[in-house]
């Protein structure tokens, strides 16, 4: 199960037509991860570890859902457009669903990884899954260039694995992504088996790469045995550059040159040396290759220097609006889900005269283009607030585990420094990417996050272990 658990989480298509939990109940993760709760518990013989929920997070859960009900009540008797408005008791039923389903992600991993064992069995799925996302992705950068003998391929993965925004119904619109067979067939972009370009950009982002740079980091290869064996992620790393600058996705130069950056910095000098001159020379390489290839004229030119204004003025209107609405709403926030009404109400003007704003006023729904400013909204500063302080003291609380272990030299304790490190790429990589839109809630961000937390408490124990064990020798000694 260790193995399966992160591959698992990639696959974010939609399977069945349930809708509770709300957006997980029609996928197959969170079925796949509830067996595996049920497996683990048997294997155990019903033993759950007795700090997987401490009374701290209960308390925070119950100061939550009654700040959310509130939230979504106010909030249902100030919208006085009844297409704009939701059922508050409705709402707050599907909330507590989707906070259900999240928690149903900590258990699987806190119930799978207890040990170190565990630690690097999750990790060699980490490895399957990163090939697995490699390996899709390069075949539909393939059929780009080649489209002829891959098109029933494509047209295979876009039934089956890809994930698609509307779900099974997609297609049924005139302005689909994926109405040719799949997303690359369509829009002559790479997805992997996200939604669209911009999300596989980010899943690169946040969830493979902070453990990538933390291995190169620490000279320590945190997914095979042999550790010391670091050359191939200097490979893949570059093989992931690529695949974000040929998405063809603005977050996707974005998230490169925040890797480079991050990647310099913790670099020799011969290596940096070495890492300017690779970069100077793709890049001619690819300015002279330009010449000949229409899709990177049109890369450069549509997604950097030239990108499409209605894209630009919904992004920056929507984070306008929602930025008012977080600071008129700053304490309780406006509720979960109900953020159309108040961003068509805060919108400038400006940003209200382009063929994207009135397909929004026609579905009567205004997506979230800043996940960040969307917390705010909805949440209010309180809840997010907690959360901030939770994961500032739990990475805090990491990193002094981490140095206890390496100054008590307790076996893999260089592997819980490198994770440390990764945990905190994670966190600054997220923070980047939720100035943008993307799906936080995707089981894949959810089951690393808890990952870091499960070495949390793995560590905690080790460390307790062998000091006792020290202890005891000591007195035997004596």
């Amino acid at each position: 199960m260790k193995y399966l658990i992160w591959p698992i989480s990639l696959f974010i298509a939609e399977y069945l037509s349930i809708n509770f939990p709300v957006y997980y109940g029609n996928r197959i993760q969170i079925y796949i991860f509830i067996l595996f709760i049920c497996l683990a518990l048997l294997q155990s013989k019903g033993d759950i570890p007795k700090n997987i929920v401490n009374k701290n997070i209960l308390a925070f859960i119950g100061i939550a859902l009654i700040i959310q009900f509130a939230s979504m009540m106010l909030s249902h008797y100030r919208i006085d457009i009844p297409q704009y408005n939701k059922s508050p008791i409705k709402t707050f039923i599907a909330f507590c669903s989707f906070a259900a389903a999240i928690m149903v992600h900590y258990v699987v991993v806190r119930l799978n990884v207890h040990g170190t064992n565990d630690i690097k069995k999750f990790l060699t799925g980490g490895w399957i899954a990163l090939i697995l996302s490699l390996v899709v992705c390069f075949i539909q950068l393939a059929y780009i260039f080649m489209p002829g003998p891959l098109d029933s391929l494509l047209r295979l993965f876009g039934s089956t694995v890809e994930a698609r925004w509307g779900g099974q119904v997609a297609n049924l619109s005139e302005n689909s992504f994926y109405k040719l067979g799949s997303y690359v067939q369509t829009t002559s972009r790479i997805n992997g088996l996200t939604e669209e370009a911009s999300n596989l950009a980010t899943q690169f982002f946040v969830i493979f790469v902070p453990f990538i740079l933390a291995s190169i980091k620490n000279n320590y290869n945190v997914f095979f045995k042999n550790y010391e064996k670091t050359s191939v992620l200097y490979v893949t790393l570059a093989m992931i550059l690529v695949l974000m600058l040929m998405a063809k996705t603005t977050s996707g130069f974005l998230f490169a040159a925040v890797i480079l950056l991050v990647l310099m910095k913790d670099l020799s000098q011969l290596k940096k040396l070495f890492l300017i001159s690779s970069v100077v020379l793709a890049t001619l390489l690819v300015l002279i290759f330009n010449f000949k290839s229409v899709y990177l004229v049109q890369t450069l030119n549509d997604f950097l220097l030239n990108k499409e204004g209605n894209s630009v003025s919904n992004r920056s209107g929507s984070m306008i609006a929602l930025l008012i609405v977080s600071l008129k709403h700053f304490i309780f926030g406006i509720g979960w889900e109900y953020h159309t009404y108040f961003i068509f109400d805060n919108l400038p003007e400006w940003a209200k005269h382009n063929s994207e704003y009135f397909s929004f006023v026609k579905k009567k729904e205004y997506p979230i283009m800043s996940v960040l400013l969307g917390w705010t909204a909805q949440f209010g500063i309180i809840i997010v607030g907690l959360v901030i302080a939770y994961v500032i003291k739990t990475q805090k609380n990491f990193r002094k585990l981490s140095n206890q272990a390496l100054e008590l030299k307790l076996e893999d304790a260089q592997l819980t420094k490198v994770l440390c490190d990764a945990s905190f790429y994670y966190l600054l990589f997220t923070l980047i990417s939720a100035l943008f839109l993307y799906v936080w809630y995707a089981s894949v961000y959810l089951i690393i996050y808890f990952f870091f937390i499960s070495i949390i408490y793995v560590t905690r124990k080790n460390i307790t272990t062998y000091v006792s064990k020290g202890y005891e020798e000591s007195n035997g000694k004596n």
